[in-house]
């Protein structure tokens, strides 16, 4: 699978944004090429670039703790796929 790479060198975002990532630790994040494409809608209707985009959520999901509600793959969650 072709990967993507999310990096601050891209050097996407607003002022703001980019002040924020300026003064924290940041590594780069491996994303397949389809993800980011399939992302590209939600991107262009925020006005944003893919990486900004994916940056926004990933920050989001972590800081408002909705990893296990994203995933939905708690220890306690019902079984997916052939099983249902």
């Amino acid at each position: 699978m072709t990967r993507g790479l999310i990096s601050p060198v891209y050097g996407f975002g607003s002022d703001r944004t980019r002040e924020r990532r300026d003064s924290a630790a940041t590594r780069p994040v491996r994303v397949s090429v389809d993800v980011l494409e399939a992302l590209q809608p939600a991107a262009r209707e925020r006005g944003i670039s893919v990486p900004e985009l994916a940056q926004r959520l990933l920050e989001t999901i972590a800081t408002e703790k909705m990893v296990t509600a994203v995933l939905d793959d708690a220890p306690d969650s019902k079984p997916r796929g052939r099983d249902l």
